[in-house]
């Protein structure tokens, strides 16, 4: 009785916390397309977590806290290391791998030279969320998601690709948050064709070029 007590109480302090960050998130419009579905999902599996895993429940609140935090802090003209981009995206990751219990990895071929190249903020965010809402979410195997960049001193090229079940059916939504990705990257870089989508059977791609120089 006593440790359902203590559980029920940490339960109640960690939805308290994440409590005002969510309003702030929805006053301000979950900037950059963030799927409030992910946020609301999120705060399911917490206040499922509390009773039965709080170190996990307490684990998943401070990543999506500071998930939250970094993401309304930033603004979508500015831009970032890519490496700085990379914190937040697996952050998110983070959140997800305890909602689908290590259901999918992330493998990483990544130089230092991309690593310190600046990019938007809050650019690869969508394409993640995309990733494991029509990829890990669907598909009843593994799933691997790869990201890898290139720069040949015009371009700096990154890919995401994961694998999925062909035999789903498709989800709603899908290509909605690469195409607003597409919008911002001709806004800032005034291009066409700076975003490139390849599928087949069981293959997802997605190719970024930023300019250099831009």
């Amino acid at each position: 009785m006593i440790i359902y007590y203590n559980n029920f109480r940490e339960k109640l302090k960690i939805e308290s916390e994440l409590n005002s960050l969510v309003k702030e998130a929805e006053l301000r419009s979950l900037k950059y397309q963030i799927n409030p579905h992910f946020i609301f999902n999120s705060l399911n599996s917490i206040s499922a977590l509390t009773i039965s895993d709080p170190e996990k429940a307490r684990e998943m609140t401070i990543n999506l806290s500071t998930f939250l935090r970094g993401t309304l802090s930033k603004n979508e003209k500015q831009k970032t290391k890519l490496s700085e981009e990379l914190k937040n995206v697996k952050l998110y990751l983070e959140i997800e791998k305890i909602r689908f219990e290590e259901k999918f990895e992330l493998i990483e071929e990544l130089t230092e030279d991309c690593l310190n190249l600046d990019v938007p903020n809050m650019l690869l965010q969508p394409i993640f969320e995309n990733a494991i809402k029509h990829g890990v979410y669907e598909s009843l195997d593994f799933v691997t998601i790869k990201i890898a960049c290139k720069n040949d001193g015009e371009y700096l090229k990154i890919s995401v690709t994961n694998n999925f079940d062909k035999d789903a059916a498709p989800r709603k939504g899908e290509g909605i948050g690469l195409k607003n990705i597409e919008n911002r990257l001709k806004l800032i870089y005034n291009r066409d064709n700076l975003l490139r989508v390849n599928k087949t059977d069981n293959s997802f791609a997605v190719d970024i070029f930023i300019p250099t120089g831009g």
